[in-house]
């Protein structure tokens, strides 16, 4: 590591362990199916009736065995129209990547219907949707507020690509500089949580992304407000190097893209 790094690294410690206990963290090495999904315009309100009447109790199922950890669908709404290839994204929360392979077995239904749905059900969104593309992710770090009942009702995904040979140092900047002041964000109401993942599949170096950043907001106000000046100052000190700090960040990562989804239905 090198010694800026080691020099805006060493102050964050001591805050980590102070503030760590006041919020609730599920499981580090949780594993995310992300299966993303187009539905034509005219098919919209019939694919989130089915979502609810057949997808979901399927789901709350799995959960209940201990399948899953979580369900969420959501709906794509920036970029619109025909700038990303989809305009639904299905999110399951599993505890091993094993799990996928169990519960997602049928050679015919779209990935991101349970086998469990049956042959009718699953011919059904066969019949009204497409899987533009499917992905596993692991949780890296996370935070969560204790008294997040459900997820938020918007959420960024901000896709990294980072060098290779660059994860622990981008892993370390996120856990040890952007996770404090995302804390500082949910103490002032403006963030409700926040998770790092690392893509597991697929992969290689065309791909385009290999890291991203999961932060969810109950109003789309929120998403406006990220690291600014001011939650710098509040969460690592007020002669905090700002123009430093971000070139450090900026010299890790690439940010790819950044996706606005709307949750529309969910499982937990």
């Amino acid at each position: 590591m090198g010694a800026m790094m080691k020099k805006l690294l060493l102050p964050f410690v001591l805050c980590l362990i102070v503030i760590s206990t006041s919020f609730g963290q599920s499981s580090r090495n949780d594993y995310k199916k992300i299966d993303y999904i187009k539905v034509d315009q005219e098919y919209l309100d019939q694919f989130v009736q089915l979502a609810e009447e057949q997808l979901k109790p399927k789901v709350s199922s799995l959960i209940e065995s201990n399948s899953f950890l979580s369900w969420s669908l959501y709906k794509v709404q920036y970029p619109g129209g025909k700038e990303s290839g989809y305009n639904f994204v299905s999110v399951t929360t599993a505890s091993s990547i094993d799990t996928f392979s169990e519960q997602f077995a049928s050679v015919t239904a779209p990935d991101y219907v349970p086998e469990s749905v049956g042959t009718n059900g699953q011919n059904q969104f066969g019949n009204i949707s497409s899987v533009m593309k499917s992905e596993i992710w692991k949780v890296e770090n996370n935070i969560e507020a204790d008294s997040l009942s459900g997820p938020s009702k918007f959420m960024t995904m901000d896709y990294m690509n980072v060098a290779p040979g660059k994860s622990p140092d981008y892993l370390m900047l996120e856990d040890e500089i952007a996770k404090p002041i995302h804390i500082e964000r949910i103490e002032d109401s403006q963030m409700d949580d926040w998770a790092v993942y690392s893509l597991i599949l697929p992969g290689g170096i065309n791909y385009g992304y290999n890291y991203a950043t999961g932060n969810h907001f109950e109003k789309l106000g929120h998403v406006e407000f990220g690291f600014n000046d001011e939650i710098i100052k509040q969460a690592i000190g007020e002669n905090s190097n700002i123009p430093e700090l971000f070139n450090t960040i900026y010299t890790t990562r690439d940010l790819v893209k950044r996706e606005l989804w709307q949750l529309v239905d969910h499982v937990q």
